[in-house]
């Protein structure tokens, strides 16, 4: 079955010193595309965890954010910037000294001055905790997909059978199509015949050249044929977003063939619905991983 290229999910998990929470979002996207966002004091797992989207995510546009919140006796303290803190007094016994100036820097002239304190990122993860998180978190996202692309398997089957029912339609109806042509084509040049000096042997030649430009009939086999092909990949369990659209390719061609060839008006009348159904299937399939 097709898998969606568009989900969300998202997790929260308990663990002995706090809670760990993530978001993913995926979108439609040509190739694969990576988007994620950790705690600063994480990023060196970074490439090990796009390795895990390409095990479960082969294209789509990814998009995912992990955070980390500590338990309440875990929370660290700001600590006082001791090196910010020499530098103000020192400034402030060299201004004493170079300009002469009086006063005493206190406690509370400390507190009041910038950048005193510094706040501590949250912990980094161990490396097991953010790996069994953000994986878990994938398999979710892969679920949702999976539901999504089960609803477009569905919707893809319905209008293949719709464009199989109307290609059987053209084909019990082309026989006696290509009959009437050919059965009016000959009067035709019966009339001329009988008017003029023709040779009858080259313009019968001629007719039967003219009446298989006009057959279809290898048309509706490859057609058939690549119907039969779009079915058997959507049962795949690989990606086929881009198998898909190269068969829908094949499908216009076919189809755009025997619509040329046919001036009957039953038989273009399925072609154009044929063609409303291909480009609905075309549609979806930018939707397929």
């Amino acid at each position: 079955m097709p898998k969606s290229m568009t989900g969300f999910a998202k997790i929260e998990k308990e663990y002995d010193k706090g809670k760990i929470s993530g978001e993913a979002r995926s979108l439609n996207s040509r190739y694969l595309e990576m988007n994620i966002r950790l705690p600063r004091a994480d990023y060196a797992a970074e490439q090990k965890l796009r390795e895990l989207i390409k095990k479960h995510v082969k294209r789509g546009k990814v998009d995912i954010s992990i955070k980390w919140e500590r338990s309440g006796e875990d929370v660290m303290m700001p600590k006082v910037n001791e090196s910010t803190v020499r530098q103000y007094v020192g400034m402030a016994k060299a201004l004493k000294k170079d300009y002469g100036l009086k006063g005493h820097l206190t406690v509370d002239n400390i507190f009041s001055l910038k950048d005193l304190f510094i706040y501590e990122e949250n912990n980094n993860l161990s490396e097991d905790i953010l790996a069994d998180s953000f994986e878990g978190l994938l398999i979710a996202l892969g679920e949702e997909r999976t539901r999504e692309g089960e609803y477009i398997g569905s919707d893809l089957a319905g209008r293949i059978q719709t464009i199989v029912m109307n290609l059987s339609e053209i084909e019990e109806r082309w026989p006696a199509t290509i009959k009437a042509h050919e059965e009016k084509l000959r009067g035709k040049v019966t009339e001329v015949i009988q008017s003029v000096s023709i040779d009858e042997a080259r313009i019968l030649q001629e007719v039967a050249i003219y009446m298989e430009r006009l057959d279809i009939s290898e048309e509706i086999v490859r057609l058939k044929g690549h119907l039969g092909n779009f079915n058997e990949t959507l049962s795949s369990t690989e990606p086929m977003g881009r198998k898909l659209d190269f068969i829908i390719q094949e499908m216009v061609r076919e189809t755009n063939t025997i619509g040329s060839k046919s001036n009957d008006l039953y038989i273009n009348e399925r072609v154009i619905k044929i063609k409303v159904e291909i480009e609905k299937i075309r549609e979806q399939v930018q939707n397929v991983e």
